[in-house]
């Protein structure tokens, strides 16, 4: 193959979860040419309860990637700017799972969440606006990802007096500036309730980060996809 039709594959194939390049043969001393390839950037939430594994494609190249079950988070990686079909398949089946047509734009991050119960898995790809916080704050936002939920409220005990409320599932909010904290409590309750449906202990929020927070799995089951809280840092 000559440089430049293995550099036009190259442009082609996804740049993630494996860290570096699948080269397939182009010569050393081109691939400081592919550091101009606009990229963007993508993280991937598996919160799908019951969901079997997973593979990722990217308009029918498989992505390199880890194992993907219920409860995976991968942190933001690079993606070639482009559109795509962003499909999952069970692992080792040609057999689509779910899919959705989405744009990486250059610079932008996204976040690519695979929710619902299976076998009613959804796919939602939604634009992050990681804009700083606020001098001395933390941001953060609520996403209600727990299937067939109720409308939520999430609380964070002397940090939120007003709650990120009234979260349907599916529904993603903005992102709001708080009082940065350690070994913080962070509550979800019904929307306009006073019970504690779930809590995640000893979070920490540090000044300048910005943070996702989100419900998970189903309530009244006791295995690994009952219902609960989990966190990701965002940048």
């Amino acid at each position: 193959m000559d440089i430049k039709g293995c550099l036009l594959m190259i442009k082609r194939l996804v740049l993630l979860f494996v860290g570096l390049l699948l080269f397939s043969g182009c010569e050393k001393q081109n691939i400081d040419d592919l550091n101009t390839t606009p990229t963007g950037q993508l993280a991937l939430l598996i919160l799908s309860p019951g969901s079997p594994e997973l593979s990722l494609y990217f308009s029918g190249q498989k992505a390199a990637n880890k194992p993907l079950t219920f409860g995976t988070i991968i942190p933001y990686n690079a993606v070639v700017a482009n559109k795509y079909e962003l499909s999952f398949s069970k692992k080792d089946s040609s057999s689509v799972f779910a899919k959705i047509n989405g744009e990486i734009k250059a610079g932008k991050y996204y976040t690519l969440i695979v929710g619902d119960k299976s076998p009613r898995a959804s796919l939602a790809l939604i634009e992050d606006d990681l804009s700083a916080p606020a001098p001395e704050k933390a941001r953060i936002r609520f996403a209600n990802l727990s299937p067939d939920s109720i409308a939520l409220d999430l609380y964070i005990a002397g940090k939120i007096q007003t709650p990120i409320s009234k979260q349907s599932f599916r529904s993603v909010s903005t992102f709001v500036n708080v009082e940065p904290g350690s070994a913080l409590k962070i509550e979800i309750k019904a929307h306009g309730k006073t019970e504690t449906l779930a809590v995640l202990d000893n979070a920490v929020i540090e000044k300048g980060k910005i943070y996702t927070i989100w419900s998970k799995g189903v309530r009244g089951v006791a295995d690994f996809t009952r219902f609960g809280i989990d966190m990701m840092l965002n940048k």
